[in-house]
């Protein structure tokens, strides 16, 4: 199941009208949006039936003459509308096949920083709504701002405006984050040969929800031809882009190097195996040992730290627990028993925070003071940058199959070996040819 979007620069044009069709048709998607159409309204019924026959169409051309936003969705997808502006359709949306609903907010913001304050506020109002906190809620559409000075062609010549940090401390209060992306990074060129600028204009932003209830999902930016903006494509699939099996490779936790049995544990190893002497084989005895250290290390892990998420969440609810018993029936016991809690549970929390906070890769953050949903969220948001979702294949069919997506990344790999072979000997040989009729000028010279 997918969905997408894209802003056109105008859908007056019949040329525009095949290409959107022909790519909405292939790509069988349940939903999404067209932006920046000025289509009049008089004519968005005429325009709309030419691309999108058969399907619903939503506007607001009540907030703006030039109906800036068209939302569009096929019959067997339920998609109710529940706030609309001029920069912003906010529809609680429910897929065939699916129990749940989610939210899904398309925006096309305005270049004006005035009005572009008044969205970032209804954001927030969004968020703090009881009816949208809990559900899944993904953002899409044209920003016009940028985050940080990466998604700025001329990054290192550009400053932080006002207007990134207003969008910035948006996303930060909404604890929004990027979705895995596919594609490039730019979305928006000036198109201008003699000052060639390029932005991250257009972006799709989730919630926590989103991220535990579409995990696999992703969104691919790709060239339209019709239009200075990329078109989008979203694919919710849970099934899309399952993981491959395999042998996962050794990962040292520095945690578990403060945990009372690793250091007895590795000066019994070493005292029953063999010792490691000066010699020209003293590196390889030393890391054949380092070797064998690993399964004893994993299980240690393994009995400290499995299911620690699970296990300090449970130490945190008996914490609780014990202080309100404590505070109703006051004794040395249940002193005794509080106590003990909080000894246990401080214990796991500063565990799973380092093991998190190494993870994450958040060497920003000295201090974690347990704020351990940073963290999740670091992870989960590093997860999904890391993952391939799908591949193009060298015949340009593309696939999202793990197993598939696996054989490619090898064939591409000997491939790309092979023709790095290649390119080092001839590099060699015009290095040698090069040496040769050197060699022989100077001596020429010499004679």
């Amino acid at each position: 199941m997918s969905c997408f979007f894209w802003n056109v620069r105008g859908l007056n044009k019949s040329t525009k009208h095949s290409v959107i069709k022909k790519w909405v048709e292939e790509q069988n998607f349940q939903f999404g949006c067209i932006l920046e159409t000025r289509v009049q309204e008089s004519k968005m019924q005429t325009v709309g039936n030419q691309i999108f026959k058969d399907w619903s169409i939503l506007t607001n051309y009540e907030h703006n003459r030039r109906g800036r936003i068209w939302v569009v969705w096929r019959n067997n997808t339920r998609l109710s509308p529940i706030y609309k502006s001029g920069q912003l359709i906010t529809c609680s949306v429910k897929l065939e096949g699916q129990e749940d609903e989610f939210f899904c907010s398309f925006l096309y913001v305005s270049n004006f920083a005035s009005e572009r304050k008044d969205l970032w506020n209804d954001l927030r109002d969004h968020c703090d709504s009881p009816i949208i906190r809990n559900k899944p809620w993904i953002i899409f559409g044209d920003f016009n701002e940028i985050l940080n000075m990466a998604e700025h062609s001329k990054g290192d010549d550009t400053r932080v405006t006002y207007g990134m940090r207003e969008f910035q401390e948006m996303v930060n209060y909404c604890a929004f984050t990027d979705l895995s992306s596919h594609g490039s990074l730019y979305t928006w060129s000036n198109r201008q040969e003699n000052d060639l600028i390029l932005k991250k204009l257009d972006r799709v932003l989730v919630n926590n929800k989103w991220k535990m209830s579409f995990p696999q999902s992703y969104n691919v930016f790709e060239a339209g031809g019709c239009s200075d903006h990329l078109r989008c494509r979203i694919n919710l699939n849970i099934d899309v882009g399952e993981r491959v099996k395999g042998k996962k490779p050794f990962k040292f936790i520095n945690a578990i190097a403060e945990m009372q049995e690793f250091r007895p544990m590795v000066e019994a190893y070493w005292k029953t195996t063999e010792p490691v002497y000066m010699s020209t084989s003293t590196m390889f005895r030393f890391t054949k040992k380092l070797k064998a250290l690993k399964p004893k290390i994993r299980q240690l892990a393994k009995e400290k730290m499995g299911n620690l998420v699970k296990r300090t969440k449970e130490a945190h609810d008996t914490l609780c627990q014990k202080q309100e018993e404590n505070l109703k029936s006051p004794s040395p016991q249940a002193m005794i028993e509080e106590t003990e809690a909080h000894e246990k549970w401080e214990l796991l929390a500063e565990i799973e925070e380092k093991y998190l906070k190494q993870k994450s890769k958040l060497h920003w953050m000295q201090v974690g003071d347990k704020n351990n949903k940073t963290f999740h969220r670091a992870v989960m948001a590093r997860v999904a940058h890391n993952s391939i979702r799908e591949i193009q294949r060298q015949d340009g069919s593309v696939t999202k199959k793990g197993e598939e997506i696996k054989e490619e990344a090898e064939l591409f790999s000997v491939s790309f070996c092979s023709w790095f072979q290649m390119t080092l000997r001839e590099l060699h040989w015009r290095n040698f040819k090069f040496c040769y009729h050197l060699g022989v000028q100077q001596r020429i010279e010499v004679d």
